[in-house]
């Protein structure tokens, strides 16, 4: 087996670069930020989609981490052109520093049941999410692949994307389906000839975040109902069984140090204070029987819980007592 899929050495990666798409606000990627810069020693690059958002992105990481260089660059993952643009930007702010990691999370998310759905938000899901993702491959493949050195690409699909489908969460898990199977691809097609990028694929169980919050945010912009001036980095939610972002990215470093192709980050010790795990893994298992068996069980339509509406992957140890939320 080739080193694209066996364990790394984090430590060469300091001095080198991290590139996080969708890390203007206090979610995923700027928990990735924070780690890159303050444990690994990497200089960061982020984008995000507001120019208000990265300017203060790049202020807030430049006072935590003055050892290292910070820098915020507005881009709409949805547009190659800008991608492009922002690549060839980084050997100029950044001249002589290797890239070391490229992780492709920026995404969005309408929690709607499909009938309640509008066609607007699906090509918006789609849009940010899957090609958003294909866009930052074609922009910084060439450039890892031009490079001797090992060096990470990792896009952001969710846990949502190994489990089945479920209530509420068509677009969405749809979306991070094809994440996961472009990442797939990807490795098996850089794997022979370029081995010294590591593709992974990130399946995050439950993080706090403001996903909701900001992709509602994002669409009254492109709609015109806002101005992008008045844009707010958003805090990171109340489930007080979330990860945080800080934490989430440990336990992603530590995922990529093993050479685990999916990353799918639980909620689990030491990353959570608390005993009450999603269980990501016994839930993919179930979809896994059911597709050896060619059926699809929908007993749990018929659960109730309070406070909850029934649902095939929400219902481990995490979701089974009402005040947890």
């Amino acid at each position: 087996m080739s080193k694209q899929q066996g364990p790394m050495e984090l430590g060469q990666l300091r001095d080198r670069v991290a590139v996080v798409t969708g890390a203007g606000n206090h979610g995923i990627g700027w928990g990735l930020c924070c780690h890159a810069a303050g444990e690994l020693g990497m200089h960061v690059i982020v984008l995000d989609l507001h120019e208000k958002l990265v300017r203060e992105a790049e202020q807030r990481l430049r006072q935590l981490y003055p050892q290292v260089e910070c820098h915020g660059l507005a881009c709409d993952v949805t547009e190659p052109e800008q991608l492009t643009t922002v690549a060839a930007r980084i050997a100029d702010l950044l001249p002589g520093k290797a890239i070391g990691a490229v992780f492709a999370n920026a995404g969005v998310i309408f929690s709607h049941r499909i009938m309640n759905s509008t066609v607007q938000e699906w090509e918006t899901t789609l849009r940010v999410n899957v090609m958003g993702v294909v866009n930052t491959m074609h922009a910084f493949i060439p450039l890892l692949q031009a490079q001797e050195s090992e060096s990470i690409f990792s896009a952001t699909a969710s846990v949502g994307g190994l489990v089945r489908g479920d209530n509420g969460g068509a677009s969405y898990q749809a979306s991070k389906h094809a994440v996961v199977a472009t990442c797939e691809a990807l490795s098996f097609e850089l794997a022979r000839k370029s081995p010294q990028i590591r593709v992974h694929v990130l399946c995050p169980c439950i993080v706090a975040s403001a996903l909701d919050k900001t992709s509602v945010v994002n669409q009254r912009v492109q709609d015109g109902e806002s101005s992008a001036d008045e844009v707010e980095a958003l805090g990171a939610g109340g489930f007080r069984l979330a990860m945080t972002p800080e934490r989430h990215a440990i336990q992603t470093f530590e995922h990529i140090k093993a050479g685990n192709f999916y990353m799918v980050t639980d909620n689990v010790r030491p990353y959570v204070d608390h005993d009450l795990p999603f269980d990501g893994v016994a839930i993919m298992r179930e979809r896994h029987e059911n597709m050896q068996t060619l059926t699809l069980d929908n007993s749990d339509a018929w659960e109730r819980r309070p406070g909850m509406a029934p649902s095939a992957i929400m219902k481990g140890p995490m979701f089974g007592e009402p005040e947890s939320f």
